[in-house]
C-alpha cells in the first residue's frame, strides 16, 4: 500500500509540535526507549525468520506461505507501532534534541521522526534475507538469489523510488521554509516549485531505469511477442525493459505518461513463470491502465481532493468551529482525513479501473468469435483491442491465479467473514484477485458485463470529479475567491 505508506511517513516529518505525554520522561529516555522497541522488532522479526527455515525443509508450500503472513503482520506490528512511538514522545524527542537554542530545527531533522521505522525495515531486508534464499533454495527457480549486499541495495532502489523519493521532497522543502522563509514564500520560488514537480513527473521514466537497475529486455521470442501484441492493441512505448529481481518479483508495469518517455517493465520473475498468452493479458492490463488515462486522473483526483480538503478546512476555521489549537496539528489532521479518503474513495475507485483494466487484459488475447473454444496459430486476433472472446477471458483469469499463487494469497474460504475482510485489507487498492477472477470469468456467460463495466467506471470517475469541482466552487464562493487563491 505506497500510498498509504508515503502519507504515513509524510505525516511523521511535518512541522508539528509533538505531545510530551509523560512529563517524568525526559527525551534521552525516550530515545532508550525507541531503541529498546527497535530491538525488540528486530528480534521478533529474527523468531519468524527462524519459523520458515525449520518448516522449509518439511513442507516448502507451507513455509512460504508462513513466510508471507509474518512477513505482513510484522509489518503491520512495526508500522503502527511506530506511530504510536511517535505519539508517546518521540517526536518531541527528536524536536527537542535536534534544534538549536531558537528552537528552530536542524535540516532534514524531520527524517529523524520516521527513523525508528526504517530501521527496523533496513533490519527485516538483512533478517528475511536468510528465509527468502532458502526458499528460492527449496523451489524450482535457476537463477542464483542475490548476495547479501546485493539484496538489501534491490530493496532501498524499489523504497527509495516508491516511497522515500516524496517524503525527501517534503523534508527538503520544509528546510527551505525553516531556514530561509523569505525565499520559500517568493512567488518564484514556488511557480519553480510547481514547475519541478510537474517535470519531474514527466521525466521521472527516464531516472527509474538507473534508480531499480533496470536492463533493455534483451532480443527473442519473448520481446517480438510482446511487440507484437503491442501494435496490434496500437499502444506507443519508447523500449522494453527488464527488472531482473533473481525470481523475488513477479510484476509487469508501463512508467510515463509521454510516449517518447514511456517504458513498459517486466520482472525476469514474471516472464519465468508466464505463458505467452498469459504475458499477452498481463500486457494488456497494463495498456488498459493508459488507454483509459488511469495514472493522469488517479494524480488529477488526488491533487484536486488536497485542494478541495484544504478549502474546506479553511472554511471550517473561518466559522470558528475549530479548537484553538488547530493550527498546531491541522496539517496532521488534514494528512489523516487525506489518509482515510484515500483508503475509501481512492480505494473503490481504483478498484472500478483495476477491473477495467483487466477486462482490455482479456481483449488483449481475444479474436471475433465470442464462443470460441481456444486459438490455434492461424487465429486473427482483433486489432485494437476492441473485442472480448472466452480464451482471452481465460487467459486474463490464469494471469490473476499465478499472481495469487507467486504472491502467497489464498482464496478466502466461502462463509468465512474474517477471511473475506483480510482479503479486502490486503487489495485495498486493487481488489482481492479472486473477486477479479470471479468476474472475469462471468464474462464468459455474460459478456455484456464487460461494456457495462466501462460505462459504470465512466460515471465514477466523472461524478467523482463534477463532486469535487462542486465541492471547491461552492467552499471558494463562501470564502470569497480572493482569499481562496491566497491561501493556495
Amino acid at each position: 500500500m505506497p500510498i498509504l505508506m508515503i502519507l504515513l511517513l509524510t505525516a511523521a516529518c511535518l512541522p508539528v509540535p509533538w505531545p510530551r505525554p509523560f512529563e517524568s520522561l525526559d527525551a534521552s529516555t525516550i530515545v532508550a526507549i525507541a531503541g529498546a522497541f527497535v530491538l525488540g522488532s528486530v528480534l521478533l522479526s529474527i523468531g519468524g525468520c527462524l519459523r520458515v527455515l525449520r518448516e522449509i525443509p518439511k513442507d516448502r508450500g507451507a513455509a512460504a506461505s508462513l513466510y508471507f503472513r509474518l512477513r505482513k503482520r510484522f509489518a503491520l506490528v512495526q508500522l503502527w507501532g511506530t506511530v504510536a512511538l511517535v505519539l508517546s514522545g518521540w517526536g518531541w524527542a527528536v524536536r527537542e534534541l535536534a534544534s538549536d537554542a531558537e528552537g528552530v530545527l536542524a535540516p532534514f531533522a524531520e527524517l529523524l521522526v520516521p527513523g525508528p521505522y526504517l530501521l527496523m525495515l533496513l533490519a527485516n531486508w538483512i533478517v528475511w534475507f536468510f528465509a527468502e534464499r532458502a526458499l528460492q533454495a527449496a523451489g524450482t527457480s535457476t537463477q542464483p538469489f542475490w548476495s547479501l549486499p546485493a539484496y538489501v541495495l534491490h530493496q532501498a532502489r524499489q523504497f527509495v523510488l516508491l516511497l522515500f523519493l516524496p517524503v525527501l521532497l517534503i523534508a527538503t522543502q520544509q528546510t527551505i521554509s525553516r531556514h530561509d522563509p523569505e525565499l520559500a514564500h517568493s512567488t518564484p520560488y514556488q511557480v519553480a516549485s510547481f514547475c519541478w514537480a510537474f517535470a519531474l513527473l514527466l521525466l521521472l521514466p527516464l531516472f527509474v531505469k538507473p534508480i531499480l537497475g533496470l536492463k533493455r529486455m534483451p532480443n527473442g521470442p519473448i520481446r517480438e511477442q510482446l511487440s507484437a501484441t503491442a501494435t496490434r492493441m496500437r499502444f506507443r512505448y519508447s523500449d522494453w525493459l527488464l527488472w531482473p529481481t533473481r525470481g523475488l518479483i513477479a510484476n509487469a508495469m508501463i512508467i510515463g505518461v509521454l510516449p517518447q518517455a514511456r517504458f513498459v517493465i517486466f520482472t525476469d520473475r514474471l516472464l519465468e513463470a508466464f505463458d505467452p498468452p498469459e504475458l499477452d493479458a498481463v500486457l494488456g492490463h497494463e495498456i488498459g491502465h493508459a488507454r483509459h488515462g488511469h495514472i493522469p486522473y488517479y494524480f488529477g483526483f488526488l491533487i484536486l481532493s488536497s485542494v478541495v480538503g484544504g478549502a474546506l478546512l479553511n472554511y471550517l476555521e473561518s466559522l470558528r468551529l475549530l479548537p484553538d489549537d488547530f493550527d498546531d496539528y491541522g496539517l496532521l489532521v488534514g494528512v489523516f482525513g487525506l489518509g482515510v479518503y484515500i483508503f475509501v474513495v481512492f480505494g473503490f475507485l481504483s478498484r472500478v479501473c483495476e477491473r477495467q483494466a483487466d477486462i482490455v487484459g482479456a481483449k488483449a488475447g481475444s479474436c471475433a468469435d465470442p464462443n470460441c473454444e481456444g486459438h490455434t496459430p492461424e487465429t486473427e486476433l482483433i486489432e485494437g483491442g476492441h473485442a472480448i472472446c472466452p480464451t482471452g477471458v481465460r487467459a486474463m483469469a490464469r494471469a490473476l491465479e499465478l499472481v495469487m499463487h507467486l504472491s502467497g494469497l489464498d482464496r478466502p474460504q466461502a462463509g468465512s467473514v474474517r477471511q473475506w475482510l483480510f482479503a479486502w485489507w490486503k487489495s485495498w487498492q486493487h481488489g482481492p484477485p479472486s473477486h477479479r477472477i470471479d468476474f472475469l470469468l462471468s464474462l464468459l456467460e455474460q459478456p455484456h458485463r464487460a461494456a457495462r463495466h466501462d460505462r459504470f467506471a465512466f460515471r465514477v470517475r466523472a461524478g467523482l470529479i463534477a463532486i469535487l469541482l462542486a465541492t471547491l466552487i461552492g467552499t471558494a464562493t463562501l470564502i470569497g475567491w480572493e482569499e481562496f487563491f491566497a491561501q493556495l
